[in-house]
Parts: C-alpha cells; structure tokens; sequence
C-alpha cells in the first residue's frame, strides 16, 4: 500500500504520515496496562514503521542511478541495522531503571526532531512538481 502511495503521490509526502503513525503507535504501546491499547499502538507503529521503510529507501534510490543501487541499498541497510542495535541497547538501558512504558514514550519523543527534515523534504519535492 505504501509503495502505491508513494508512486501516485510522491514518496517525500509520506514521510510525516509515517512518522506521525510510528510515534502515535509506540505512545499506544506506552499504555502498557491496556492491552488492547498495546495491540493498537503496534499495529499503528506497524504501519507508520512500513510507510517509512518503503518511502526512505525509495527516496535514496531516486537520488541516484541504476549503477548506484547496491550502494544505496548497503548505506541503508546499515543504517537500518545500526539503528535497530543502537535502540535495542538504549532501550534496555532505559527500561532497566525506568521501565518499558518509558521505553516507547521516549522512542515516540525521539520521532519528533526527524519531523522537521520530513517536512523540509515534501516542501522540496512539492517545488520540483510544480
């Protein structure tokens, strides 16, 4: 569904969407007493999560040519994988003295600084359409 909405509409525009849905998700999960509100909050950052998967990886192949795909594709999945080992060990520093309802708050707060090169990105992409 991402990659359709990307392709119609451009994949900058779903860059806040998707962060917007990945740190409404994580405060679901923060709720942890709920559990309906945890099984939402995870389908919703599930969701976000995928739209940016998609819509980052698209943007740096559009960046560059056909011959700089594999490059493309080891940056981000360095990328990917440091900052999935790099939350991991955060996150169980934190939830160690503060707990995992902690946890997915500050994660969904640490979405919020990449909101702005997010918007900066659509804001470029909408002048280059016009």
């Amino acid at each position: 569904v991402a990659g359709r909405l990307g392709d119609r509409h451009g994949q900058a525009r779903l860059l806040v969407p998707g962060l917007l849905l990945a740190a409404a998700g994580l405060l679901g999960v923060s709720l942890t007493g709920t559990a309906a509100a945890v099984v939402a909050g995870a389908a919703v950052f599930g969701a976000g999560f995928g739209v940016l998967q998609n819509a980052t990886l698209a943007l740096m192949y559009a960046r560059v040519r056909p011959e700089g795909y594999g490059t493309v594709s080891a940056i981000w999945n360095a990328a990917y994988d440091a900052g999935m080992a790099v939350g991991a060990a955060g996150a169980g520093i934190v939830a160690a003295g503060a707990g995992y309802p902690m946890v997915f708050a500050l994660a969904a707060a640490l979405l919020v600084p990449a909101l702005l090169p997010a918007r900066r990105e659509r804001r470029l992409a909408s002048s280059v359409e016009r």
